[in-house]
């Protein structure tokens, strides 16, 4: 007797090779886009070693007598003077929404009795701006800004794209040149 038309029969099949490939070449891809995501922000950190200008997103968090705070941008805290606020944080840590869609966030990473070393973060649909600085009651002195922006992502996946396919191609060169694999042909 004949065998039944079978659906599965008809289908390609995906050999354990092919799939164990294609996963590799996957988690290659996401790892190089993590690390050129990194690598591309790292390239753009703002120091004041490095004299660029610091990131617009650059957010500090200045507090009032009641425990409040504000998110202000960095750039507006060095043309205003601010009267009854603080630099100095009561709380190690806080955040709050700021606008209806960006959060930000700040951390006491260190302290002394006249000082505190704060790292911000400011998170938009567009970008992340993780900003350093050390702040006393009445100054802030910047020391990092790291922003992660979509633009990055986008370069960081046509660097991975091209990290894995020259990787395949390298294996597929030194594959054709090994002696093992001549010898078999």
């Amino acid at each position: 007797m004949r065998n039944q038309h079978n659906p599965a029969a008809t289908q390609p099949q995906t050999h354990p090779r092919q799939f164990k490939q294609r996963l590799l070449k996957l988690v290659l891809f996401c790892g190089f886009l993590i690390l050129f995501i990194f690598l591309l922000a790292r390239l753009d950190s703002r120091t004041a070693d490095n004299h660029k200008p610091w990131h617009t997103n650059f957010t500090i968090a200045a507090f009032e007598p009641n425990g409040s705070f504000l998110a202000l941008p960095y750039s507006y805290v060095q043309q205003h003077p601010l009267a009854n606020t603080t630099f100095l944080a009561k709380n190690p840590e806080g955040s709050k929404e700021k606008n209806d869609s960006d959060t930000f966030s700040y951390k006491v990473i260190q302290q002394t009795a006249q000082q505190q070393l704060v790292q911000t973060s400011l998170r938009t649909s567009h970008s992340i701006t993780v900003a350093t600085y050390q702040a006393t009651a009445s100054t802030v002195t910047p020391i990092k800004s790291t922003a992660y922006t979509i633009d990055q992502i986008s370069m960081a996946a046509v660097l991975a794209l091209i990290s894995v396919l020259a990787l395949q191609f390298l294996y597929r060169f030194l594959r054709r040149r090994s002696p093992y694999h001549q010898q078999t042909n």
